[in-house]
């Protein structure tokens, strides 16, 4: 009987000293269990369950997005509408837009805003390294990606920018 005493007695010190030992040393790191933690967290994610652009919804949250920063940044324009959208490089926000000004008249302006949505490990793409067969270089250039698409329409919303200010500039 005594023997069991023994043992018991050895595990339940043992166990303590465990859990007196991981008590203090959550104690003394508690940046890395406190403020840390979500960055651990959102890394491990972000490797192990990327977001892709073409992934269901990420446009239409980008699109959203952008909407929010075009209308805060000139200062939520009465009658804000947007009239065209696109996005650059999985990035930049192209749009034009219609408001109306102080004086009551409507304005029609294109506008650009970048969207950081992505996080630091997606430039890190292994699978970028790889070359592309000419198959899929082929099946790119017929018809695109979804990025590349979105790319063209935001190019062509810019180039409409710049002939507008060329032209004021001329005149």
């Amino acid at each position: 009987m005594s023997h069991i005493k023994t043992v018991l007695r050895t595990l339940f010190y043992s166990l303590f000293l465990l859990f007196v030992g991981a008590s203090v040393g959550f104690l003394v790191n508690a940046d890395y269990v406190g403020w840390k933690y979500p960055l651990v967290h959102n890394s491990i994610y972000n490797i192990f369950f990327p977001i892709d652009f073409e992934d269901e919804g990420v446009l239409e949250y980008l699109y959203g997005v952008g909407r929010f920063k075009i209308c805060a940044f000139n200062g939520y324009p009465k009658d804000f509408e947007i009239i065209e959208e696109a996005m650059a490089a999985e990035e930049w926000y192209w749009c034009k837009y219609s408001y109306t000004d102080s004086s009551g008249e409507t304005k029609v302006k294109i506008d650009h805003v970048r969207i950081r949505w992505k996080p630091w490990e997606y430039y890190y793409d292994d699978d970028a390294r790889v070359p592309v067969t000419d198959e899929n270089m082929k099946k790119y250039i017929n018809e695109g990606s979804l990025n590349s698409n979105e790319t063209d329409r935001a190019y062509r919303l810019r180039d409409e920018m710049k002939d507008k200010y060329m032209k004021k500039l001329i005149l």
